[in-house]
C-alpha cells in the first residue's frame, strides 16, 4: 500500500523567490510524473493573444454558469498565460539540465515532449458533481465545488479510482486555503493524465484543459448522459466555427468534434 500526501509552498510573482521555492520544494526529488499548471498553455509553450478553443468549448451553454474559464485574449488572461508559461519554463529548465526528470508525455496531442498539462480547477471539480447537487455560485466556484466533493467523498472516490492501492494521509477537509485547494486540483489533474483516463478539451495547437475520467462525471437531471457530456455535445466544434480544430478527447482517442 502506498500513501497519498499533499504538501504546499506559497510564493508570489517575484522570479528569484519562485526559483528559491521551486528548488527547495524539489530538493530530494529526482523524478516527476507530471506537471499541471492552472493557466493557459499552448503547443511548444508559445505565447498567444487570441481566444482559445478550450475556453470557447467550456464557456458555452451550461458551462456559462458553472465556473467558465477566462479568455486568454483578455488583459487578465494574458497575465495568467504569461505566468503559467514562465512556470512551465522554470520546471523544464530543471528537466533539461538533469536536476530532475519529468516523464515523457504519453497522451495524444501533447503540448510538449514532457508531461506538462493545463489544469482548470473550476471545471475539473464541477464535472464530478451531480447536476442536482451543484451549488449556486458567485465568484467562488472552485471553493464551493471543493466543499461539496469533500462532503460527498467525491474527491476520495477519485483518488481511489486513480490509485486503488494507496491510502490518503492528508485530511482534505483541513485544506481551507483557496490557493492550496487549487494546487491540489492541479495535482489531481496531472495524476489523471498520467493514469490515462483524462478528457482533454481544446485543440492540438492551443492546448487542452484536462477534466477527470468520464466514469466519475456527475449525472444530469434530465438526460441519461452526464451533464458535462451533454454540454460538450451541445457546444461542439461545429457550433464554434472560429475554432475549426476544437474537440474533446479521451486519453487515447478523439471523442466529440
Amino acid at each position: 500500500m502506498g500513501s497519498i500526501t499533499f504538501s504546499f509552498e506559497k510564493v508570489g510573482v517575484d522570479t528569484a523567490k519562485r526559483v528559491h521555492v521551486l528548488d527547495t520544494f524539489l530538493t530530494g526529488q529526482d523524478h516527476i510524473d507530471a506537471v499541471a499548471i492552472d493557466g493557459p498553455l499552448t503547443r511548444g509553450l508559445r505565447r498567444v493573444s487570441h481566444y482559445r478553443s478550450a475556453e470557447a468549448l467550456l464557456s458555452r451553454g451550461l458551462f456559462q454558469k458553472r465556473g467558465k474559464p477566462g479568455q486568454t485574449s483578455s488583459p487578465i488572461g494574458q497575465q495568467l498565460h504569461h505566468h503559467a508559461t514562465l512556470l512551465a519554463e522554470m520546471i523544464l529548465e530543471r528537466d533539461q539540465t538533469g536536476s530532475i526528470v519529468i516523464s515523457r508525455a504519453s497522451h495524444i496531442e501533447p503540448i510538449h515532449g514532457a508531461t506538462i498539462v493545463e489544469a482548470f480547477p473550476n471545471q475539473f471539480l464541477a464535472v464530478l458533481i451531480h447536476e442536482s447537487d451543484l451549488p449556486p455560485l458567485r465568484r467562488d466556484a472552485s471553493d464551493r465545488y471543493w466543499e461539496v466533493l469533500v462532503k460527498s467523498t467525491g474527491l476520495t472516490g477519485l483518488l481511489s479510482y486513480l490509485l486503488p492501492s494507496h491510502t490518503l494521509s492528508t485530511d482534505l477537509d483541513r485544506i481551507k486555503d483557496h490557493d492550496q485547494r487549487a494546487a491540489a486540483v492541479c495535482a489531481l489533474t496531472g495524476l489523471t493524465v498520467v493514469a490515462g483516463v483524462a478528457v482533454g478539451v481544446g485543440d492540438p495547437e492551443d492546448g487542452d484543459i484536462f477534466l477527470p475520467p468520464t466514469a466519475l462525471w456527475g449525472r444530469s437531471q434530465s438526460r441519461q448522459q452526464p451533464w458535462a457530456e451533454a454540454a460538450l455535445r451541445t457546444s461542439g466544434a461545429s457550433r464554434v466555427p472560429a475554432h475549426r480544430l476544437a474537440r474533446a478527447r479521451f486519453h487515447e482517442k478523439h471523442w466529440i468534434y
